[in-house]
């Protein structure tokens, strides 16, 4: 039977009803897609790299915040080869002198401090007397410690311990990151430059000059952030030993030396320093005690809004603004390192800018920027 669409002289099928057969025939055609074997590799190892990084990040934010102790001890290095020094001798004196610090300052600070704390614990019962007779005979707020106290030797006293020993805990672990974090940057300082030399081997020889042009900023960065926050904790020291002695507080110089050093940590170091100061501050009297607190709190939130943005935006170049946000910033992503680590980031944009972005952003942008910053902090030293 002959086909509809034939022509009915010729019996020969439309030359447009071919073509469309055609098409029909190319578009069931199957497609095949062809990954490279180096691919997957890729991918794999992206992964890979990715979940070590996960895994190992805690040890990699404690070798980056080595990495800052690193560059300063090497800056002295550096000072006191160009001073004659054979190397070996420059990097055992700078070795020498920071364990000396560290281990004279703990023996000033941790005796005194348990021989104080065992001191205050034998005066309880005498603070105890103390402080009932100053508050009324009748009323909420006495009740309410009395309740307090009776509800310490209760069983939920077992659960306070533990949380005691929890935090015991956590400060030890602290101090154990701490032997580590020194321990790592001698470490950078005695191999660190060999290490360095090894891994720009893999770069190209331009790469090679903009990585030592980059990397000799960042540390000037570094060191410029050491020395604000050497600032800050001389003047937390001196603030803290001028109101302790005034107040008669006992172990004054301990306390202060301890507010100092503690005041490395973002937030947490005021609170660990503040603790023991307004214990002893409580052997002399309550309202003592308060006043301790009070004056610490007026020096952090002024050391917070006004003497850290102005030392370190003074040393990073960085504003008021870009200070807070960075510490905040750092605090909320990471905790205490990210807080440590979020200055000297945010103060090595410039130099990365400059050397490594300045192809890719639009003609005189990067000038601009450094022109704003001479404008506001002057001149670079």
């Amino acid at each position: 039977m002959p086909d509809d669409d034939a022509n009915p002289a010729t019996g020969v099928m439309p030359e447009t009803t071919t073509t469309q057969s055609a098409t029909a025939a190319e578009s069931i055609q199957r497609v095949e897609l062809h990954i490279p074997w180096v691919t997957f590799i890729k991918v794999f190892a992206a992964v890979l790299t990715a979940y070590a990084t996960y895994v190992l990040w805690p040890l990699l934010l404690l070798v980056f915040l080595a990495l800052f102790l690193a560059v300063t001890l090497h800056a002295f290095v550096d000072w006191l080869d160009s001073k004659g020094m054979q190397h070996w001798a420059s990097l055992l004196v700078v070795i020498g002198g920071l364990l000396t610090v560290l281990v004279v300052g703990m023996a000033l600070i941790v005796p005194a401090l348990i021989d104080r704390a065992t001191i205050f614990s034998h005066s309880l019962p005498q603070l105890y007397e103390g402080m009932f007779k100053q508050l009324p005979v009748s009323g909420a707020v006495r009740l309410n410690i009395e309740h307090l106290l009776d509800r310490a030797n209760s069983p939920e006293a077992y659960t306070w311990l533990g949380n005691f020993w929890s935090a015991g805990g956590i400060a030890l672990g602290g101090i154990s990151e701490v032997v580590l974090l020194i321990v790592i940057s001698l470490y950078l300082v005695i191999d660190g430059s060999k290490t360095y030399e090894w891994l720009l081997a893999f770069f190209s020889p331009l790469k090679r000059a903009k990585l030592r042009l980059t990397s000799g900023e960042i540390s000037q960065v570094i060191f410029g952030y050491v020395t604000g926050q050497f600032i800050t904790s001389a003047l937390v020291t001196v603030y803290a030993f001028v109101v302790l002695a005034v107040l008669q507080v006992p172990g004054a110089l301990m306390l202060a030396l301890l507010a100092g050093l503690l005041d490395v940590l973002p937030i947490l170091g005021f609170i660990l320093a503040t603790v023991p100061a307004f214990l002893l501050a409580l052997s002399v009297s309550p309202r003592t005690s308060l006043i301790v607190v009070g004056l610490y709190l007026l020096f952090h939130a002024l050391e917070t809004y006004y003497i850290v943005p102005m030392v370190y935006g003074k040393h990073l170049r960085v504003s008021t603004l870009t200070v807070l946000l960075g510490l905040l910033a750092g605090m909320l992503l990471t905790g205490i390192p990210g807080a440590l680590a979020a200055l000297p980031v945010l103060a090595s944009y410039a130099a990365i800018e400059r050397i490594w972005l300045k192809p890719f952003l639009r003609d005189g942008v990067s000038e601009k920027h450094e022109l704003q910053k001479d404008l506001a902090f002057g001149d670079k030293a």
